[in-house]
């Protein structure tokens, strides 16, 4: 590698660029299709929300050049359109997988850059799972390894990471080149975590969209010669000085039979926050025990790091938009007592606006506990605690383990919550191809030919 490489740039570049389809294990190779066809599930059930017609509006229609398409309604873009579309897409219901040690990102957000890129360059499956797997590695390790969140930043900075890098390899750009993709990825691209705090906006689903965006235009400049700015790590301006303030080692990168971050990503069941699908859980557990209408008092016993993002701010008790909602574990909870689940259509009708939801969070204390932290995120806990009217308690205490999550849902439930997603626009012929496709995408000689398959 150029001497000019820090280690980590050294790290990146050279997993990126030595990774082979051949050194994917089965399993690891049948996740990533797994979490191909949940995530398009999740596009194609928001295929008509706002912020993705807004998208869909500004985002340029060619007839040439390198190009992709939407998504469902198989519009042509350049690969840099199609990536913010398609990634606004995928991530508004917020029920793609995520992937949270010591920081959180959602992985999958980098899906729409990647088939992007692919189809542009009129590649194969096994192009796309090799440069998704690549994509999903570096922001787990990220995410196992740098405290961006706490530090006011947000996740598309270690997105844009992996998605300059993935397009990179599939451009085949030199060591030289990735260094420059890499550089020209980081320096503009740093955002700040206010994406995510207070009363959230549309933005919230589209800022990782801008960063697959922006990771694939960092690639492509540096595949035409464009140079980035040295030390993007290490200088006197670089990643660490503004963002974390100190130097940080990458926690290694997986090679052959070793676990893939690809495999270890929670995939979400419920359109809501990572830290809200257990609560879901126990509400759900809960209620079979007493009727949310019977409830006199409730009390959520929690973790700390679920606490700060799905309860700390004073807009999750009672949210104003879809946004906070779905990233509020009061909500949750609540919708998981009263209408025993959550579903897309929990938003869409504004149903965290209704009084009876908002009666019950009246009702509701959370504690912290020391003993749930302390075992997080290595086991997640949610413990409930309701009274009725004569003071009579219930209780529902459930937990998800790392190996819980790692095992995931079954294919079976994988597929039910495809079809309930892409039926919203799609009919079930037109699903049932989809789904059948994606799961032999190693076998796809052409990208395109998924892409074909999303029409609604």
């Amino acid at each position: 590698m150029d001497k000019l490489c820090s280690p980590v740039e050294t790290q990146l570049i050279e997993y990126s660029m030595s990774l082979g389809f051949e050194d994917l294990t089965e399993k690891a190779i049948n996740q990533a299709k797994r979490r191909v066809i949940d995530t398009i599930g999740g596009a194609l059930g928001a295929f008509e929300a706002k912020p993705v017609e807004i998208a869909r509006k500004i985002t340029p229609k060619i007839t040439n050049g390198y190009s992709a398409r939407i998504w469902g309604s198989l519009e042509r873009s350049t690969p840099e359109g199609a990536a913010f579309t398609n990634g606004t897409m995928l991530r508004y219901l917020d029920i793609n997988d995520t992937h949270r040690t010591i920081d959180g990102s959602h992985p999958s957000d980098n899906l729409g850059g990647i088939i992007a890129i692919a189809e542009a360059l009129d590649l194969s499956g096994q192009d796309a799972l090799l440069a998704l797997t690549i994509s999903y590695e570096i922001q787990c390790r990220f995410v196992d390894s740098v405290p961006f969140n706490e530090n006011g930043w947000d996740q598309p900075v270690p997105g844009v990471i992996a998605m300059a890098l993935s397009a990179g390899r599939m451009l085949s750009l030199s060591p030289t080149s990735m260094r420059d993709a890499l550089a020209l990825a980081i320096t503009p691209n740093l955002c700040t975590y206010q994406t995510r705090a207070g009363e959230l906006s549309m933005w919230k689903g589209a800022a990782a969209a801008n960063g697959s965006r922006q990771g694939i235009f960092a690639a492509f400049l540096a595949s035409k010669g464009m140079t980035g700015p040295y030390e993007a790590f290490d200088g006197i301006y670089g990643l660490w000085k503004q963002t974390v303030k100190k130097k940080h080692k990458i926690a290694p990168l997986s090679f052959g039979k070793s676990l893939f971050g690809i495999e270890q990503t929670n995939i979400k069941m419920y359109p809501v926050r990572d830290s809200c699908q257990l609560p879901v859980q126990t509400a759900r557990d809960l209620r079979k025990k007493i009727s949310a209408k019977d409830i006199e008092s409730l009390k959520i016993i929690t973790y700390g790091s679920a606490y700060k993002g799905a309860v700390e701010d004073p807009e999750l008790w009672a949210p104003k938009t879809r946004e906070t909602a779905d990233h509020s574990m009061l909500i949750a909870i609540a919708l998981g007592l009263i209408d025993g689940t959550i579903t897309p259509e929990s938003f869409e009708t504004e149903r965290f606006l209704d009084q009876d939801v908002l009666d019950l969070i009246s009702k509701t204390e959370v504690e912290i506990s020391q003993e749930f932290s302390a075992m997080s995120p290595g086991v997640r806990t949610c413990q409930l605690i309701a009274k009725n009217d004569v003071g009579k308690s219930f209780t529902s205490k459930l937990s998800l383990t790392a190996e819980d999550i790692e095992r995931g849902p079954s294919d079976n439930e994988i597929q039910s919550k495809f079809y309930s997603l892409s039926e919203r626009v799609m009919s079930n012929e037109k699903a049932r191809a989809l789904f059948e496709a994606s799961m032999d995408l190693e076998s796809m000689p052409k990208i395109s030919t998924l892409v074909d398959l999303t029409e609604i």
